[in-house]
């Protein structure tokens, strides 16, 4: 009976002690305590970079109030799709001015005099266009390689905050961010850090449900003096 007793009263002191806490401080007291286990799975789980350090301890200074914005992946989809676009048009571009080369290179050899000199002069002209619409090219494969990245992270964060990963831009709702002073006690003495949190409060606008969620750490960085 007394093991029942002190099984319950460790319950109820675990539930009384979360729910003291606020919502950050949770997800900071499972990274650390991951950390303190060496569980890079954890830590992977509920970070977007996993940072592991050597600590003693750790305390929550202080935290900023959380800053709200509209959900915002369906629009970055939408710009990456926009995106593709550009690219894609451009890739056309350049090979129809390539194809305009060839067609002149081939008129050059069937010219003879001042029409060849005319005819080199088109081709010069048009091979500083073609080097031109490739820079072009580069410039929007590298946007949209960057901009599918981003999409991609977002994707991850959204998954490790909500746990769903089939479709979120279907959802609507919004993004809650805060930013977290947090003093690491560690081998070489006592210093600040800051971790920026997000979490995905999102909606099925179907079935009105709210999906569970929780914060999940974007960045670890010492906080500068």
């Amino acid at each position: 009976m007394k093991k029942v007793l002190l099984l319950v009263a460790l319950v109820v002191l675990v539930m009384v002690t979360t729910s003291c806490q606020k919502p950050e401080e949770i997800t900071l007291s499972k990274y650390f305590q991951a950390m303190k286990a060496k569980d890079r799975d954890t830590m992977a789980a509920m970070a977007a970079e996993t940072v592991s350090m050597e600590f003693k301890s750790w305390e929550l200074i202080s935290s900023e109030t959380p800053v709200s914005e509209e959900f915002g992946l369906p629009k970055m989809l939408q710009e990456l799709a926009d995106v593709k676009k550009k690219k894609d048009t451009q890739i056309l571009l350049v090979t129809d001015k390539k194809d305009a080369m060839d067609q002149l290179k081939t008129k050059l050899d069937e010219s003879r005099g001042s029409k060849k000199a005319a005819v080199q002069k088109e081709i010069d002209a048009l091979a500083v266009e073609v080097e031109t619409e490739i820079a072009n090219y580069k410039r929007d494969q590298a946007n949209y390689t960057q901009m599918k990245a981003d999409v991609e992270n977002e994707k991850r964060m959204i998954a490790l905050s909500t746990n769903i990963e089939q479709n979120p831009e279907l959802l609507a709702g919004k993004t809650v961010t805060t930013k977290s002073i947090v003093k690491i006690d560690g081998p070489g003495g006592e210093k600040e850090y800051i971790f920026t949190l997000r979490k995905y409060e999102l909606i099925n606008p179907v079935t009105n449900k709210v999906t569970s969620n929780r914060y999940i750490i974007l960045k670890i960085q010492p906080r500068e003096e």
